[in-house]
């Protein structure tokens, strides 16, 4: 479990608790849930579900009791922001979006969304405020290691990060689709804010994909061509 704080300037306290497995039904009936959490409503056009056998959203679902909460909150709004994983706490003084972000990261990679859960292996290392440098080095290290398993499985692995390419684009769609429905579900704009910078984030690293791995290339590796030709990939 992860658990988020927001302690607003004003004195209110607003806390979460992330579970990172967690059931996926929904617990209260249907008809109680608010229309912009159907399945129906502003669907992703690369959503897999059907809504016969999904009546609602997994992301959506899952992020209702944050978006409600947060629905009469500006972005710009200072907070402390403390997250407290099993291993470390976090601290950080920041605006609401900033620490909203994170939060919502976290729950929709933890959602039984059949795009957004391909994230789920990173939310057992968490990264709370993480940068986009930072979030790029995690995404396609994680991505790289998956492929080193499917190469000792007998795999062709995919070193030229064509399917991560591909799954940015599909992550792009998912977030333009959500913002759609924290449209309809916020007051304010904090919840807005805090979607738009997700799908900001998404966006960049797709269209400069290769433009930023050069940057991370110059910056931690300069050396990497010298050392493999010194024998570092023989046995």
């Amino acid at each position: 479990m992860i658990s988020y704080r927001f302690i607003l300037d004003d004195g209110r306290t607003i806390e979460f608790n992330v579970h990172l497995e967690r059931p996926t039904g929904c617990s209260s009936g249907i008809a109680e849930t608010p229309e912009w959490t159907r399945l129906e409503f502003n669907q992703c056009p690369n959503c897999p579900l059907k809504i016969g056998e999904n009546p609602l959203c997994p992301a959506a679902k899952d992020i209702r009791d944050v978006t409600e909460r947060f629905s009469e909150i500006v972005s710009f709004e200072r907070a402390t922001v403390e997250v407290i994983t099993p291993d470390r706490t976090y601290l950080k003084k920041c605006d609401v979006q900033t620490g909203l972000r994170s939060l919502l990261g976290l729950i929709m990679a933890t959602s039984a969304c059949p795009v957004l859960s391909q994230f789920k292996g990173l939310s057992y290392f968490h990264l709370p405020f993480a940068t986009l440098e930072e979030n790029l080095f995690r995404t396609v290290s994680a991505y790289l290691l998956k492929q080193y398993f499917a190469y000792k499985e007998g795999f062709s692995p995919d070193l030229d990060l064509i399917g991560l390419s591909k799954f940015y684009e599909e992550l792009q769609s998912v977030n333009r689709s959500l913002k759609k429905r924290m449209d309809a579900a916020s007051k304010l704009d904090a919840n807005l804010n805090a979607v738009g910078t997700l799908v900001l984030i998404s966006a960049s690293v797709n269209d400069a994909l290769e433009t930023r791995l050069s940057d991370l290339h110059k910056k931690f590796f300069p050396s990497v061509v010298g050392e493999f030709e010194q024998g570092w990939n023989k046995s």
